[in-house]
């Protein structure tokens, strides 16, 4: 089949597979921004959201609410619904196939350790503890000549 351009001329096969090809992908960059969008909306916390609307309507009875505000807690509200509703849908179809539905809001912030234990392992490091260990190629841990020691992250014990 010779596939043609807007403009009436015949296309090239090499050029019709390009563009097949470019179609796809859009196709498929689309798919993946939806996916990553609905993800953003699952992460996000209800209990954070009602408390930025409640703020804004104590802001509302104290007559403080301007054209700004206003938008904002529309935008808020509508946000809040959509989130309730994507959990929802989220949950009824990890409980069609059987699994338990793995929510976000409930990881806490990240915390870090005491100054007694950050003392203690600047003290006596753990080669574990380095950035250069590999459990069967560098098990001490050791920095490779010219390099200074260098050590993992204090949070969540990483």
């Amino acid at each position: 089949m010779v596939k043609t351009t807007k403009r009436g001329k015949t296309m090239s096969p090499t050029d019709a597979y390009r563009k097949e090809l470019r179609k796809k992908e859009l196709k498929r960059n689309k798919k993946e921004r939806k996916n990553v969008r609905e993800v953003g909306i699952l992460k996000k916390d209800p209990k954070t959201l009602k408390d930025q609307i409640q703020k804004l309507e104590a802001m509302k009875a104290d007559g403080a609410l301007d054209k700004a505000r206003k938008h904002k807690k529309r935008q808020l509200e509508d946000t809040l619904n959509l989130v309730i509703k994507k959990r929802k849908e989220y949950e009824d179809k990890l409980k069609e196939k059987g699994e338990a539905p793995v929510m976000f809001s409930h990881l806490g912030p990240v915390q870090r350790r005491t100054t007694a234990e950050e003392e203690e392992r600047v003290k006596h490091p753990r080669p574990e503890d380095s950035v250069y260990h590999h459990p069967t190629l560098n098990p001490s841990g050791a920095p490779p000549p010219g390099k200074p020691p260098m050590f993992k992250s204090s949070i969540d014990g990483y």
